[in-house]
Formats: structure tokens, C-alpha cells, sequence
């Protein structure tokens, strides 16, 4: 069923299908906007939407490979198969389809693919339904959908303190 969306000033999104108009809820963050129908709320995503302002500046084709260290100011999507390092000031997206075997250090990061190595995310780390990780990972913001898969240790950056014990209330 196609539908078309419209986006209202107030940052509301319609769907329009047989003429009907629905409100959906929307979310922002990091660089992706989600958007979905409430009685979607649960489905699966396999690829993140970008949000506008976020360009993906250099691509690894599927057909592709890659050895080596790859520096960038911009956004980076692989979806070939990727070994060494990627370092940018942008977001790194890891296509379904896409091997990589690399240390990322990144503002965002989504994993839809296999990613063997480390990820210093400075937003967001989202590893979709169909993405795995085998590797530590830093990051302020962690999403890992449901079917996802992540194996190593996790930090997160921020100045969160755990609260402290002190005289329970009644006291």
C-alpha cells in the first residue's frame, strides 16, 4: 500500500491513504526522524531515515571493497566489505548487506550489516533488526532493535551519577 506523507509546521506527520488523514507520532534523534503509525509502533525497520541536513558523503557499494583507513569530514555508508578504520565528523551508515571490520569513531552510527570492532559514537549508536556488532562500543545514545545483535561491553558517555543511598522517606 503506498502512502504519502505530509509534514505539518508543527512538526506532525499525516498519512494520506483513500483519503483518510491520520496523526502519527513523531521522533528526533541524533540524525534519524522516525516516524510511524500507532498502530505500526512495532514493526521492524531495516534502514534508517535521515533526517534533512545529514548527507552521506561517500559510498562503499555493494560491489566494493575496502582496505584501509578511511578519513572524513562528511556522512559514510558502506555497504561492500570495509577492513581497517573509519573516522568522521559525520554519521557512518552499515548497509544490510555489508561486511566491515573496522574501529568506527563517528557522530552517529546505524548497523544494519556485520561489524567486527569498536564503536566511539558521540550521538548515537542504532544497530537495527538485522544488524550485529561484536565489538565494545562508547556512546551517548544506544537503540538496538528487536532481532539485533551486539556482543561486547558498552560505556556511555555523559555525566549521568547513579543516585545516592541516603535515610529512606518516613524517617
Amino acid at each position: 500500500m503506498n502512502q504519502s506523507l505530509k509534514v505539518a509546521a508543527d512538526g506532525s506527520v499525516r498519512h494520506k491513504a483513500d483519503g483518510s488523514t491520520e496523526l502519527a507520532e513523531v521522533t528526533a534523534v541524533g540524525f534519524y526522524t522516525n516516524y510511524t503509525r500507532r498502530s505500526q509502533l512495532f514493526r521492524k525497520r531495516k534502514e534508517p531515515a535521515l533526517a534533512a541536513g545529514s548527507k552521506v558523503e561517500n559510498v562503499i557499494g555493494p560491489s566494493a571493497s575496502f582496505n584501509g583507513h578511511l578519513k572524513a569530514d562528511g556522512g559514510v555508508r558502506i555497504d561492500g566489505v570495509f577492513e581497517g578504520g573509519i573516522e568522521t565528523a559525520g554519521n557512518v551508515i552499515i548497509g544490510e548487506g555489508a561486511k566491515v571490520i573496522a574501529d568506527i569513531t563517528a557522530n552517529n552510527v546505524s548497523v544494519a550489516g556485520a561489524v567486527k570492532g569498536n564503536i566511539n559514537a558521540i550521538g548515537r549508536l542504532e544497530i537495527l533488526a538485522t544488524g550485529r556488532v561484536w565489538g565494545d562500543i562508547s556512546v551517548s545514545s544506544f537503540l538496538i532493535d528487536e532481532g539485533g545483535f551486539f556482543y561486547g561491553q558498552s560505556a556511555m558517555q555523559g555525566d549521568v551519577k547513579p543516585p545516592e543511598p541516603g535515610p529512606s522517606e518516613g524517617q
